[in-house]
């Protein structure tokens, strides 16, 4: 183990719930890695795009994008997630992103003729695909879905899926996007790149908006974005003593952690999620504290799934499925409700997420009764301590992107 300060050792200390959870806490204390909640990085793109709060679903992936240099707001300072984005404008952030920037045109040509010629001469457009005078066209969902598509297979080297007949008959409207797209919308679709609407609709024909192609963009570069659909299969995905195997159960959290995010709006700080339903036998289990800084002199606020109370802390029930939104507060000793309005009055969040089979034959007191717990903590750097309780003494790092959970 690092030789952590005091404070730190100490901090793990009182996260001590049992044996195995001490070990996973005290696995998030050795990666800390003096995150720093006031970072100007952020600062300076929450002052870019007032448009774009917190709050907004393409946020982290707006942010992500604009850091990089792949997309550049509006000259009035707004980013305007919102509007539409023409051929040249998409063409131009994917090829930027994957293949760099080629020279400049001539004097007499359109400003992305290089651009459209780097992306055919990559299979990224057909020849010809998108005539001249339709580069300042809006790009519709179905004509970035092809793009997409062709760039995980010609660009990334992505394997397509054989057979993704189950995934377009989850698309409601799919008979009603061009022959010509389908397999490529279905293609993008199965490895979470494009989703569809709350109603089962996928749009193929709606103009897309600068959000939405942030999105895609950011989830083409980085599989840890994507959203994909989670098959289960009973017979192969469930061990013999009833628990779920460590690769299904993974895909299962990872799902559950794209949607976690905190973040602070308006004068408040926000935690929000979605936990997706898992299988009959199987829970999904969500424990976070929270963890103020000595000045505040506040205790230590926990959101869980399940009811337990540890050290008397304030226990906020979170739901097992579905999403929510709790706004973070605190108690004072007299239990009267202090707001919390910035992060800097927060030391540290730790969060620990699992999934948990109600029925298992193997009750041993050190495997309890998870698969796999995740854990990681907002000093964390990019970094999540896999920890499988099966073999709980095996601790492998994942790396992701925590900046798409403390959006501070």
């Amino acid at each position: 183990m690092k030789n952590l300060p005091k404070n730190k050792v100490f901090k793990a200390v009182l996260i001590l719930t049992a044996a195995c959870l001490l070990l996973l806490t005290l696995s998030g204390a050795v990666f800390a890695a003096d995150r720093k909640i006031d970072d100007p990085v952020v600062e300076k793109w929450i002052k870019q795009f007032p448009d774009v709060p917190r709050s907004h679903w393409a946020s982290i992936h707006i942010m992500r994008l604009t850091n990089e240099g792949a997309i550049a707001g509006m000259p009035d300072g707004t980013f305007g997630p919102e509007r539409s984005i023409t051929r040249a404008e998409f063409v131009t952030v994917v090829v930027g992103a994957l293949l760099g920037k080629p020279e400049a045109p001539s004097a007499n040509q359109h400003w992305a003729a290089n651009i459209i010629k780097k992306a055919e001469d990559n299979n990224l457009l057909e020849a010809g695909e998108f005539a001249t005078d339709t580069w300042n066209t809006p790009i519709n969902r179905q004509e970035m879905a092809k793009i997409m598509a062709r760039a995980m297979q010609y660009v990334q080297k992505e394997a397509p899926i054989a057979n993704t007949a189950s995934f377009s008959a989850k698309i409601t409207d799919f008979a009603s996007i061009g022959e010509s797209y389908q397999p490529y919308v279905a293609q993008a679709y199965a490895k979470g790149i494009v989703t569809g609407y709350p109603d089962g609709s996928f749009g193929g024909g709606r103009q897309a908006t600068r959000a939405e192609a942030s999105t895609m963009v950011v989830r083409l570069l980085d599989q840890a974005y994507r959203l994909c659909e989670i098959t289960f299969n009973p017979s192969v995905d469930v061990a013999a003593d009833g628990r779920m195997k460590l690769a299904k159960a993974e895909q299962y959290l990872m799902k559950n952690l794209q949607s976690l995010k905190f973040y602070a709006e308006n004068g408040k700080v926000y935690l929000e999620g979605n936990l997706v339903a898992v299988p009959a036998g199987f829970e999904n289990w969500l424990y976070i504290r929270i963890i103020f800084k000595p000045s505040a002199d506040l205790p230590i606020a926990t959101y869980r799934t399940d009811t337990s109370i540890l050290f008397h802390d304030q226990v906020n029930k979170l739901p097992g499925v579905g999403s929510f939104k709790e706004e973070i507060n605190s108690y004072d000793l007299n239990g009267a409700k202090i707001k919390i309005t910035s992060f800097n009055q927060i030391e540290d969040i730790v969060v620990t997420m699992g999934v948990r089979a109600l029925n298992h034959t193997n009750t041993t007191y050190m495997e309890q009764e998870y698969e796999v717990y995740w854990v990681f903590d907002s000093e964390n750097d990019n970094r999540i301590a896999c920890i499988n309780c099966i073999e709980w003494e095996k601790q492998v790092d994942k790396f992701y992107d925590l900046d798409q959970i403390f959006q501070w």
